[in-house]
C-alpha cells in the first residue's frame, strides 16, 4: 500500500507492541518503536501494556490522538481464550476512553474463527461495524464492504464495492445504490 513501516517506527510516528512475538517467537529484535512483553498471560497483559503506554510511549501520545489496532482480535481470542479476551477488551475500552478519549480502536476480526457470541459482544461494544465479503468470480475477485453500524442518528447501513489498484491511490470505494435484504447478496 506504499506505507513505509520501518521509517514510521524510526521517526516515532508508529509503535508496535508485539504480543504474538512475545509469546511465541521469543525474538526481541532491536527495532525502534517495537515493544515486547516478558510473558503473555491474561492476568497481566493489560497492566504490562499500560506500562508501555505510560512509559516509553508517553511522549508520543501526548495529544491523545492515537489509532490503536489489535491485529487480529480473533488471534487474541485463540491465544488467550474468548472469555479472557472479552474481559481484557472491556477493561481496555474503559481505561483508554478515559486516558485517550480521542483515540480510535480498530479490531479486525475473522468471524469464522470465533463464536457467534464473541462476534455479537464485539459488535455491541463497537461504535462502527464493517463487514467485508469477497467472492471469486471467473476472472476477478469481487469485494464488498458493508457499513452496518455507526453512532449517528441519521445512519443507514450501506454497501461499497472495494477494489485495490496499482496507482497512487491504491484503495477505491464505490458506494452501491441498493442493499438487498439478505446480507451477502449484493445488488448488481
Amino acid at each position: 500500500m506504499g506505507f513505509d513501516l520501518r521509517s514510521s517506527l524510526e521517526s516515532g510516528d508508529l509503535a508496535i507492541i508485539d504480543v504474538f512475538g512475545s509469546r511465541y517467537a521469543k525474538v526481541e529484535d532491536e527495532v525502534p518503536g517495537v515493544f515486547y512483553l516478558d510473558r503473555v498471560e491474561p492476568e497481566t497483559i493489560n497492566p504490562k501494556i499500560d506500562r508501555i503506554y505510560c512509559g516509553p510511549l508517553r511522549d508520543r501520545v501526548k495529544s491523545g490522538k492515537v489509532l490503536r489496532l489489535v491485529y487480529t482480535l480473533d488471534g487474541a481470542a485463540m491465544m488467550l481464550g474468548e472469555e479472557n479476551t472479552l474481559k481484557l477488551l472491556n477493561q481496555t475500552v474503559a481505561a483508554r476512553s478515559v486516558r485517550f478519549p480521542e483515540s480510535v480502536l480498530v479490531l479486525p476480526l475473522n468471524s469464522d474463527m470465533v463464536s457467534k457470541r464473541f462476534v455479537a459482544w464485539v459488535s455491541n461494544l463497537s461504535d462502527y461495524v464493517l463487514l467485508a465479503k469477497s467472492w471469486i468470480r471467473e476472472d476477478h475477485i469481487k469485494e464488498l464492504l458493508y457499513l452496518l453500524k455507526a453512532p449517528y442518528a441519521e445512519f443507514e447501513p450501506s454497501v461499497y464495492h472495494l477494489s485495490v489498484r496499482k496507482s497512487k491511490e491504491k484503495i477505491f470505494l464505490k458506494k452501491l445504490k441498493e442493499l438487498t435484504p439478505e446480507l451477502g447478496a449484493p445488488a448488481e
